[in-house]
């Protein structure tokens, strides 16, 4: 929220009826359409440098989409560990701002930019903030536009977290 405050840009805080560590959970107690609700996927290049891919609650991530945006055949989804030692939170409760380290570079799935709200978490799995996807991305200074998901939608059963992977696996 501070990161937001010192922009001046606005936003509304969101108290969920409970704990949610889903993009699907969230989007239940909110009672909004999961697409609305973000996902900050953290990625791990070859370089071992890392990078913020924000994409939508109901898409999936294609790493081989961002291999190509990055020209980094190796990327991988970052290990729950690096992402609580770069972020400062833990995986399911992952803001797209504040991070403990300033270095993390950002990717916006271009989908965000359709919804006319979006949900981003507030670095608690009992919190969200409510923004337009234009202060999103104004929040994110720098953050490079691109289509980073798969086709097609989630089934519902994997709209949970990274991206519906197991994120031990890379994709083929």
């Amino acid at each position: 929220m501070r990161v937001l405050e010192e922009q001046e840009i606005p936003y509304e805080p969101l108290r969920q009826a409970h704990k949610q560590h889903t993009a699907e959970g969230v989007a239940e107690d909110l009672g909004v359409p999961v697409a609305q609700v973000v996902k900050a996927m953290i990625i791990q290049r070859s370089d071992r440098r890392f990078v913020l891919v924000v994409i939508p609650g109901d898409r999936r991530l294609s790493l081989k989409k961002v291999d190509a945006a990055l020209s980094d055949k190796k990327v991988t989804l970052a290990s729950e560990r690096d992402v609580q030692r770069v972020t400062g939170y833990r995986v399911g409760a992952v803001s797209v701002l504040g991070f403990r380290r300033p270095d993390v570079a950002a990717c916006v799935d271009e989908r965000i930019l359709e919804q006319e709200t979006v949900i981003i978490s507030a670095g608690r799995p009992d919190v969200g903030l409510a923004l337009s996807p234009d202060d999103l991305v104004r929040a994110l200074d720098g953050a490079q536009l691109g289509d980073f998901c798969d086709e097609g939608y989630l089934p519902p059963k994997f709209g949970g977290d990274w991206g519906g992977a197991d994120w031990r696996r890379r994709e083929n």
